[in-house]
């Protein structure tokens, strides 16, 4: 198995640092404009108004569609709220955060918007409710890219009980 088998970068619209709605600032590795070919792609969420505004963007929006075809796209808490604005989930099965389901499906009434799920795989979209349903969803892209085996060490080694 290799040490290292994910290359893992961040990417903001301008390559530009930026500050969370928390005050944690980060340096992204690389803008949209310049983002080397990837396989996956995680959209993060955060607080609805600044997923709402990011879902506006139409530059990070055509991106993203841009991207559409890469092995996996995925979505951790209201980040589906994001996908949901590219159409990609239109006709689809997603989740996000609890309090933020009904807000999704109102949004965007072609998903499929699921309760009951902490991660929900549909063609080549993962989507994860609550920020800790993330490492859910890293675990199954662990399990789904490097078997059933390693995902379960990975989660042990982190001590994660799923």
């Amino acid at each position: 198995m290799p040490t290292k088998p994910f290359e893992v970068v961040t990417i903001s619209e301008t390559g530009v640092q930026i500050k969370t709605h928390s005050g944690i600032k980060v340096e992204p590795d690389f803008s949209i404009d310049d983002v080397p070919e990837m396989d996956i792609l995680i959209i993060p969420g955060g607080p609805l108004r600044a997923v709402q505004s990011v879902a506006k963007n139409q530059k990070i929006i055509d991106w993203i569609n841009k991207n559409k075809n890469i092995e996996y796209v995925c979505s951790v808490c209201t980040g589906a709220y994001i996908l949901g604005a590219t159409g990609l989930l239109d006709g689809k099965k997603a989740t996000t955060h609890h309090l933020a389901l009904k807000v999704l499906q109102e949004k965007y009434p072609s998903i499929r918007v699921v309760s009951d799920s902490k991660v929900v795989h549909d063609s080549n979209l993962i989507t994860s409710g609550g920020v800790s349903s993330g490492i859910n969803m890293a675990l199954y892209l662990v399990e789904q890219i490097m078997g059933k085996t390693i995902a379960e060490r990975t989660a042990k080694t982190i001590e994660f009980i799923q």
